[in-house]
């Protein structure tokens, strides 16, 4: 997953006309040919396929799935396009602001120079005059943002655990929480065998929980989307985030 920060992903949405499902000037054809061309990408592969399939939504699946320099690089590819289509006047530099082309560019050499940075990729909490404030882990988060913005808070939910079972297929190969907490796959899990009693119900505990997530994304998976309150949708996702972190943190 390219490192994008939430503040990044909003210029480059902006700067890449994406607020209506479209890129920029392109067709699905265009837009098929420019990253097949210029970046080596097929854009409408099944791995990049995000939420409805618009060319904005595919854009947003490749920026999720695709790795920094990739990312980066049609980044820069794109900015390259806009000054192009500027030149020849299909578009209008008027929309185009100098300083958004600039936070573009110097966002897409980012991560084409690997100085990607963005905040800690682990959830954390606060506790403020009686708040409790949890920021959800990022990857995550930036998985279920778009749906959440939209009120789509079971399909928001059924994606995070996704992310956790993917995850955990990941490290040890198997997506069932039921068949990956074998003693055998600790040291790929936590990093080490468990020590003593205490580590022991530790790893134990992160099992169950992963289990719970299993069990959860079984039942949301076999019955129809439904409206889901906002409130158990958050505290549904604050469970996917802690289950990932704890097995992404050695």
């Amino acid at each position: 997953m390219a490192n994008l920060t939430t503040n990044e992903k909003q210029v480059l949405e902006k700067l890449f006309q994406m607020g209506s499902g479209y890129v920029l000037s392109f067709t699905d054809r265009t837009m098929k040919e420019f990253f097949r061309d210029d970046v080596g990408v097929d854009i409408y592969s099944e791995k990049y396929k995000y939420a409805s399939g618009s060319k904005a939504n595919c854009l947003r699946g490749f920026w999720w799935k695709a790795d920094d320099k990739i990312v980066g690089k049609s980044i820069l590819k794109l900015v390259e396009y806009i000054k192009c289509q500027i030149f020849i006047n299909k578009l209008s530099k008027e929309n185009f602001p100098d300083e958004i082309m600039t936070a573009g560019k110097e966002i897409g050499e980012k991560l084409l120079d690997g100085k990607a940075g963005g905040k800690e990729n682990k959830s954390q909490a606060s506790f403020k005059n009686g708040n409790i404030n949890i920021i959800l882990q990022k990857d995550i988060f930036d998985h279920v943002q778009k749906l959440l913005d939209d009120g789509h808070y079971f399909n928001a939910v059924e994606e995070a655990y996704k992310v956790v079972r993917k995850k955990l297929k990941d490290i040890t190969g198997k997506e069932k929480a039921t068949d990956a907490f074998s003693a055998a796959n600790f040291e790929r899990i936590f990093g080490h065998q468990p020590v003593g009693d205490v580590e022991n119900d530790f790893f134990e505990g992160v099992k169950f929980l992963h289990m719970a997530i299993q069990f959860l994304r079984n039942e949301k998976a076999h019955t129809p989307a439904c409206d889901l309150n906002k409130n158990l949708a958050v505290h549904y996702i604050s469970l996917a985030s802690l289950a990932y972190d704890l097995i992404n943190r050695k």
